[in-house]
């Protein structure tokens, strides 16, 4: 607003995630009509494992505010709040407050098996004239954000698409 000036706040924020997540979920059609959305279900925290994590990532979080010199500038914890230490009280926090980050993939992964949807190609197993070139190839999750994998896929298909050669291996030292 014109003439009035906010008083400077220093603020400092972490999310916290875990990777590699275990549990799966699914993506299915709602209709044979392409203009209604999938049904879309995560599955969050289905494995033990990915709840583990989960918790583990707020204590390792806690543990590095707690080191100098970046203690003297923490005046709070804001969430979860210090006041929940358990177990118990971090994984009804996770479950309350989880989201996906919008990074759902591996639903229609690439492989040899039965289950796999693309082949190494990124054709659809048993449809003409289909590739897949998104995160949902991905047999698994990487470690970190996967937009340079997708990117990746993309020109992969490219290279596939336009018929190119892939390029010479590159012998590591």
């Amino acid at each position: 607003m014109p003439g009035v000036q906010a008083k400077p706040v220093s603020r400092l924020s972490v999310r916290t995630g875990y990777l590699p997540l275990k549990s799966r979920g699914w993506v299915r059609l709602r209709s044979a009509d392409p203009r209604d959305p999938p049904r879309i279900f995560l599955n969050m925290f289905a494995e033990p494992g990915d709840m583990e994590g989960m918790i583990q990532s707020i204590r390792l979080t806690r543990n590095i505010y707690e080191q100098a010199p970046l203690a003297r500038l923490i005046a709070r914890e804001n969430l979860p709040g210090s006041q929940r230490q358990t177990r118990a009280e971090l994984e009804e926090f996770v479950r309350a407050t989880a989201t996906h980050r919008a990074h759902p993939a591996c639903s229609c992964r690439m492989g040899t098996d039965d289950g796999a949807v693309a082949d190494a190609a990124l054709r659809v197993r048993g449809v003409d004239a289909l590739r897949i070139a998104d995160a949902s190839v991905m047999p698994a999750l990487p470690r970190g954000n996967p937009n340079l994998a997708c990117m990746m896929i993309g020109e992969k298909a490219v290279d596939l698409i336009l018929g190119r050669e892939p390029p010479a291996p590159i012998p590591l030292p």
